[in-house]
């Protein structure tokens, strides 16, 4: 289900406000694991190195305990080589005599005690030893130095905090510019050492509530500037165009609007009220004329003599009395239906049939479909005679198919007021489901003057027509100057061509020619052609029977009733 309007907004306003947000917190935690980081990186691997170094220096001084010293290495601090009976050398940077007997005496009893490693931490009173120990062959030797003091000349020489912790818990609030050492202990658990940035604040926070009202506001503006406001600047531009046109009164005018959304969905809507209107009006300018030319006559009566008079009054009444005889027809079902057949490209086959509107009064005789349907028009007769005329084509489908063919089609011809019409799509959308069906083996034969007429609603309203499974089929093709954009733009199931290429056919070769090239080209988009005013076997022996054509004509089947036709 596609979503628009407000909750559409509303969902990419959220979407946008947590990208923002999220992209925020990105570039947040990238500062606070900038240059700061790399360098406590850095930091890390520095003091991991010296620490390696001093363990390694440290082991090598207690694995050599014959080696005479004269004085402490730098950053040594105890040297104590004893056996169980006796301590061989004892040297440390302890100027109290007291503290350096009991710092012996520690060792002393460290080397009895069970250890875990024989290098690492030991802690004595208030004070940390890193202690490398080496015993062999009864006699202990230990190297070692005060480590929280080591630590402090570090702090000076590198700029970070040094800090020595029992716990992982204690190192506080892990920040960006924090990092933890695992230091190894001789008895008990690992000691850790914290090193931290005197630089950066690492308990910072993201200001949540600021980004999160930043972001939105900022997603605000950007769905206004990129979204909304180009929606409102094209509905002002339509509303504009309709306002000129409008005012102007020139229907003949177009609201133009690019895209295939609603809004141009709503200018193509807008165009087809403005063609109405240009109908209504050419309508009303025809009714006013011939109002004008009735007042004018009958203004004019009083100056003519009595007998023009009566010849006028007599005609005036003639107009009239047709009218009234064509509306009393077409409510009492008096124009009837014709059919004319379609042939296939073997000439003996029926494909379909063309509906055709025949009047036959008892005064007035076979009265020419063309003038009929331009009185419908002009007496507004249009919509029922479009009804009359689709409700017999719907009875004749059901009796072709239960009877004869059950593929078979049947056209109806259209006029431009018949087609533009409202009631048309009206009608067809009443249909009951038993009629509906049959709208498959319909088609509606359109005059090449009603695509032109305006090219944008046709489009819509055969869109809307081959929905409902009708097909179109252009007459008269081929005289048009944009009848081959027809074959691309408009869904055309099938063209007739003008009679005037068949008249031409038994002398004009060029007219072959272009029969032949037209219908290659319409079968390769899946077009039916047929020629049609066939009236005599010369015309149909100048077509090659392996044209993919359909014929129609008088020499092949003349208009004959339905009683003929399906009998």
């Amino acid at each position: 289900m596609m979503l628009k309007g407000k909750t559409q907004s509303l969902i990419f306003w959220l979407l946008l406000t947590t990208t923002i947000v999220a992209l925020t917190v990105w570039m947040f935690w990238l500062t606070k694991r900038g240059p700061v980081q790399v360098e406590t990186r850095q930091v890390e691997a520095t003091l991991n190195f010296q620490l390696k170094q001093m363990s390694e220096s440290l082991q090598w001084l207690a694995s050599n305990p014959g080696l005479v010293l004269l004085s402490l290495p730098p950053d040594i601090d105890v040297r104590a080589v004893f056996n169980d009976q006796d301590v061989i050398t004892f040297n440390s940077s302890l100027i109290d005599e007291t503290r350096a007997s009991d710092l012996l005496a520690n060792l002393v009893g460290f080397s009895k005690l069970p250890r875990q490693a024989d290098s690492g931490l030991y802690y004595w009173r208030d004070r940390v030893l890193l202690l490398a120990l080496h015993q062999r062959d009864g006699q202990y030797s230990m190297v070692g130095l005060f480590f929280d003091q080591w630590l402090n000349s570090l702090e000076a020489d590198i700029g970070y905090q040094l800090e020595l912790t029992a716990s992982k818990d204690s190192m506080g609030e892990a920040g960006v510019a924090n990092s933890l050492i695992e230091l190894p202990s001789t008895v008990g658990k690992p000691v850790y050492l914290v090193v931290r940035s005197q630089g950066v604040d690492s308990s910072a926070t993201f200001p949540w509530w600021v980004s999160i009202l930043l972001s939105g506001s900022v997603a605000g503006v950007i769905i206004w500037v990129f979204y909304y406001r180009p929606v409102w600047m094209r509905l002002e531009d339509i509303m504009v165009q309709t306002n000129s046109v409008m005012q102007t009164s020139d229907f003949k005018g177009r609201v133009e609007c690019k895209g295939h959304d609603d809004i141009a969905e709503l200018a193509v809507q807008i165009n087809v009220l403005l063609s109405s209107l240009e109908y209504c009006y050419r309508l009303m300018a025809k009714t006013n004329m011939i109002t004008t030319e009735l007042m004018y006559k009958v203004d004019s009566q009083s100056s003519r003599q009595e007998t023009v008079y009566e010849s006028e009054q007599s005609e005036l009444k003639a107009s009239l009395d047709v009218v009234s005889r064509l509306s009393a027809a077409i409510e009492s079902e008096g124009v009837e239906t014709y059919l004319q057949p379609v042939f296939s490209q073997d000439r003996k086959t029926i494909t379909g049939y063309e509906a055709l509107a025949r009047w036959v009064d008892r005064d007035l005789g076979m009265v020419s479909a063309t003038d009929f349907v331009s009185l419908c028009e002009k007496s507004g007769l249009t919509d029922q005679l479009t009804r009359v005329m689709l409700a017999s084509v719907l009875s004749v489908l059901k009796r072709i198919h239960s009877k004869n063919d059950p593929c078979a089609r049947v056209s109806v011809n259209l006029s431009t007021s018949q087609f533009l019409s409202t009631g048309l799509l009206e009608y067809l959308n009443s249909l009951n489901p038993s009629e509906a069906e049959l709208l498959g083996f319909l088609e509606f034969e359109l005059k090449e003057s009603t695509i032109t007429h305006d090219f944008d609603q046709v489009e819509i309203i055969i869109q809307k027509l081959k929905d409902l499974g009708i097909g179109i089929c252009i007459d008269d093709y081929g005289l048009g100057r944009y009848s081959l954009i027809y074959l691309q733009r408009i869904p055309v199931s099938s063209i007739k061509l003008s009679a005037a290429f068949t008249e031409r056919l038994a002398w004009q070769s060029r007219d072959v020619a272009f029969i032949e090239g037209i219908a290659q080209f319409a079968s390769g988009l899946g077009i039916r052609v047929i020629v049609k005013n066939i009236e005599n076997e010369i015309q149909l022996d100048t077509l090659d029977r392996g044209l993919p054509i359909e014929y129609q004509g008088v020499s092949l089947s003349p208009p004959a009733p339905l009683s003929a036709v399906l009998a």
